[in-house]
């Protein structure tokens, strides 16, 4: 299957609780230690923003019987008031924020360079649009935030982000930017 069939047969679909530990092991793959979250965090997000935890499932053709989907990237979140990123939103969420914040996008590393964080990303977003206009006339989200590594800003850029500069957020052993996406 060439590279833009496998991208297309992706099926999205919200992370489940059933999903949570094999996001978690995606998690695992994808941050150094001091930078992932725990399992506990992981489940706690998926119990009180399950539609703000998205998952990419590839069809697992090596089941005979019946094609089996597998879990091969997730798109994590919370929401918050500020209109960027901040520590409080990584360790808390609001019901009534009007900020995503996304924690995480991994891929299964045998996936990777594939464009499915991209294609994640993009689906994440059209997601949230539609959630919004679907809403009153106060809408239901404002803007997406995240923080990521310098290395990481173009990916982020061709999904519609705006680089903000460098984060005030210290996490880990390396520098954080800001970039925001108003919806």
């Amino acid at each position: 299957m060439d590279h833009n069939s496998f991208v297309n047969s992706l099926t999205f679909k919200n992370v489940n609780e059933s999903d949570v530990e094999r996001a978690f092991q995606l998690e695992l793959e994808g941050f150094p230690p001091e930078e992932a979250f725990t399992i506990e965090r992981y489940r706690y997000i998926q119990s009180v923003a399950p539609d703000l935890f998205l998952g990419a499932y590839s069809s697992d053709s090596s089941s005979t019987s019946f094609s089996k989907l597998l879990l091969i990237g997730t798109i994590m979140s919370t929401l918050a008031d500020a209109p960027k990123f901040t520590k409080e939103s990584m360790s808390s969420h609001n019901p009534f924020g009007k900020t995503v914040c996304i924690h995480t996008v991994c891929v299964d590393k045998q996936y990777r360079g594939r464009g499915i964080a991209l294609c994640m990303l993009k689906e994440y977003i059209k997601r949230l649009k539609n959630e919004t206009q679907n809403k009153d006339a106060d809408g239901k989200y404002e803007r997406v935030a995240l923080i990521c590594h310098e290395y990481l800003i173009p990916l982020y850029q061709k999904a519609g982000f705006t680089s903000m500069g460098e984060s005030e957020i210290i996490y880990g052993n390396e520098k954080w930017f800001d970039l925001v996406l108003e919806l």
